[in-house]
């Protein structure tokens, strides 16, 4: 059997998960290319129940540990109209403990790096990549000391990825009118595993379980509404007059990010031996827990891919090809869905309040459509 040599481009969570699962394979040998991971404290991640075990396999998260929160009831309470609609929608409705575990990025980061260090066939660079160069048979990357040879290479350096812009990877990129708010809360009530989902004309707010009386917060709203709210100190009356109903007295923490929100999608996941995974290959607004669960399928396809191919060299035609085909079908359904629900709650528009009104109403009722659309959100696969 042949030994092969993959780079991994990018030291963020998807990035390491990436190196960690493909160091399982034992004919390849791993770089991690990136600089220490910096996330915010209020940062946080929700993993799917149907992602989860990927972290289970790496670095033994347990569902009971204390870093994680478990979201097992998601309600939606939409007040786009006059008559406010609720949604319940319960884990066990799917038979699951829960739908997602949220988890702090740094937490999460911490033992992704813990476990990198003791393992044999990952090496770490903690540099950044100057250049791609291809030859025949193989990849070098460029740094500032040195060049290496790699066999494949696999980008998950983000939404601004330029291992996707060295492999003439074309992508588009949409930008929304709208900005991204994240922070946390501390409230009076306890959430009791719930993750609450409000509609308003052109913004949404989502909260995420963190402890019992701390929560994860996701607001996104037009760019110079946030600017104004951020300007005149707004935010901590919008969220507690928003959220007071269902968690008790709200009071935010001081400190949050902003970043825009946008759609980037890459015309091609694979391309003249590079591969891109997560966000280097697609970015879409935080709706229903798809980013880095959409970025973990694309890992656990190409390390089945690689597993049931060992004797092929990984940036072969073959292999690149095969991603590509294997993974686009995912992504681009992923890509329609959010692009479809987002508009339908940021666009005040005719066809988008019909299209809502007749979809809650038809969830509301049918129990089997439920089910159908938690299993397509979870991705659980048919047995």
């Amino acid at each position: 059997m042949n030994n092969y040599n993959i780079a991994v481009i990018g030291s963020g969570i998807i990035g390491m998960t990436c190196a960690l699962q493909l160091s399982k394979l034992n004919n390849v040998n791993v770089t991690l290319f990136g600089k220490e991971p910096q996330y915010s404290k209020h940062k946080t991640t929700a993993i799917l129940q149907t992602s989860f075990n990927i972290f289970q396999d790496l670095i033994s998260l347990k569902e009971n540990d204390t870093i994680i929160s478990a979201l097992i009831k998601f309600k939606i309470i939409d007040q786009l109209s006059s008559t406010e609609k609720i949604l319940e929608f319960y884990s066990s409705e799917i038979n699951l403990n829960a739908f997602a575990y949220n988890v702090s990025d740094t937490d999460l980061s911490t033992l992704l790096i813990k476990e990198i260090l003791n393992t044999d066939n990952i090496k770490r660079e903690k540099i950044l990549v100057k250049k791609i160069l291809q030859d025949i048979d193989n990849i070098i990357i460029e740094t500032s000391g040195k060049k290496e040879t790699f066999d494949l290479i696999i980008g998950a350096d983000g939404r601004n990825s330029i291992t996707r812009d060295f492999a003439n990877i074309e992508y588009t990129r949409k930008k929304y009118k709208e900005n991204i708010l994240i922070t946390t809360i501390d409230h009076k009530e306890d959430h009791n595993g719930t993750s609450y989902e409000i509609h308003k004309n052109g913004s949404l707010l989502t909260s995420v379980p963190l402890s019992s009386k701390k929560s994860a917060i996701v607001y996104i709203n037009d760019k110079k509404n946030i600017e104004s709210f951020i300007e005149n100190k707004k935010l901590q009356n919008i969220f507690n007059t928003t959220l007071s109903p269902y968690l008790g007295r709200v009071e935010m923490n001081s400190n949050f990010s902003e970043l825009p929100s946008e759609v980037v999608i890459a015309d091609k996941l694979a391309k003249n031996r590079v591969i891109l995974v997560g966000e280097s290959a697609h970015v879409f607004p935080p709706l229903g827990a798809q980013g880095l669960n959409l970025g973990i399928r694309d890992i656990k396809e190409l390390y089945s891919l690689l597993a049931q191919n060992r004797d092929i060299n990984p940036g072969s035609k073959v292999i690149t090809n095969k991603y590509n085909e294997q993974r686009w079908l995912d992504v681009y359904k992923r890509h329609k869905s959010v692009n479809l629900l987002y508009n339908s709650m940021m666009e005040n528009k005719t066809r988008y309040k019909i299209l809502r009104n007749i979809g809650l109403q038809s969830l509301n009722k049918s129990k089997i459509l439920r089910k159908i659309l938690l299993s397509q959100g979870m991705v659980i696969e048919k047995k």
